[in-house]
């Protein structure tokens, strides 16, 4: 009744990004004919959700938007399985049995999607998938927070496929790509061709590790993060010999030296994220002490997604 008052949804995406007791929160649209530009940001205190929320759905209007939850790192398992043989239909039950071993909650009544690895990337010649999965009552708690601020999730979403929607966005063509973020409590390497997530991975070092005063420990972290990348590409390199990648891209607030480091280690070639040059931040309004060096690349990347 009497819908023609009812204001129309704006284009774009609201993103909140939590990380323990606080969050990032940013709207970004994706004009058709221009970059996509981010039109504001905040932080959040995210020891109360519904609160902080209700307090966002007031100062920015959150219901004239699709809104979307990154996950934390706690809340779900991003895991690699083998494509059933089976019909497309039934893949997600046939891989939840296929997980029962691998996780530690119950996989009857678990969140289950699939994201499909292209047979055609891979050295065998056959499809496999990334199962995304999560404790149904995990997901109920943070849904029923939304709810209860008037401001339902649209989506949620994963940091592996919110850094695939940015790594997309820099891939070359008939390449891929590898996208390394180095954040406050760990690292997140993914590797993606043809806008696909083809690897991701965990790396145990954090941006305070990378930025250490003392030079020694400084350089435990350099090489532990080292190690890591050189085995996960070396092991992409096997599993996936039909994909060549372009180069590695860093994303990180710390100094060069880090970049500097790879860059003599890896096999491919290594830069800088500048995330100004393909995310337009003019007239953004940026609250707090917040710059676009540190806006979160893992909400801009959950922003690019299309409605």
């Amino acid at each position: 009744m009497f819908s023609w008052l009812r204001q129309p949804r704006l284009d774009g995406w609201v993103v909140v990004v939590p990380q323990g007791a606080t969050a990032q929160a940013l709207y970004l649209r994706w004009p058709a004919d221009g970059r996509p530009q981010v039109r504001w940001a905040c932080p959040l205190d995210w020891s109360a959700p519904m609160t902080s929320l209700r307090d966002l759905r007031r100062q920015r209007a959150l219901q004239r938007h699709h809104r979307l939850l990154v996950l934390q790192r706690h809340q779900y398992l991003l895991l690699p399985a083998e494509a059933p043989e089976v019909p497309r239909e039934q893949w997600a039950d046939a891989v939840r049995w296929q997980l029962r071993d691998l996780v530690s909650f119950p996989v009857a009544d678990a969140q289950i999607d699939l994201l499909e690895i292209p047979a055609e990337t891979n050295q065998r010649g056959r499809p496999s998938v990334l199962a995304a999965i999560a404790p149904r009552q995990e997901l109920a708690s943070v849904a029923e927070d939304a709810l209860r601020a008037r401001a339902p999730w649209k989506v949620m979403d994963l940091p592996e496929t919110a850094l695939r929607n940015l790594a997309t966005l820099l891939e070359e063509p008939g390449r891929g790509i590898a996208l390394l973020l180095i954040d406050e409590t760990h690292s997140t390497l993914v590797i993606t061709a043809g806008g696909e997530l083809l690897q991701a991975r965990h790396i145990d070092v954090s941006a305070a590790q990378i930025a250490e005063p003392d030079e020694a420990l400084r350089q435990q972290a350099f090489d532990r993060a080292g190690l890591e990348l050189q085995r996960t590409l070396d092991s992409f390199e096997r599993l996936f010999s039909r994909v060549t990648l372009s180069r590695l891209v860093v994303s990180t607030t710390t100094s060069d030296a880090f970049t500097d480091y790879v860059r003599e280690l890896l096999y491919v070639p290594v830069v800088r994220l500048r995330i100004e040059d393909c995310i337009d931040f003019d007239g953004a309004d940026l609250a707090g002490t917040l710059t676009a060096a540190t806006v979160s690349p893992i909400a801009i990347g959950a922003a690019l997604r299309r409605a």
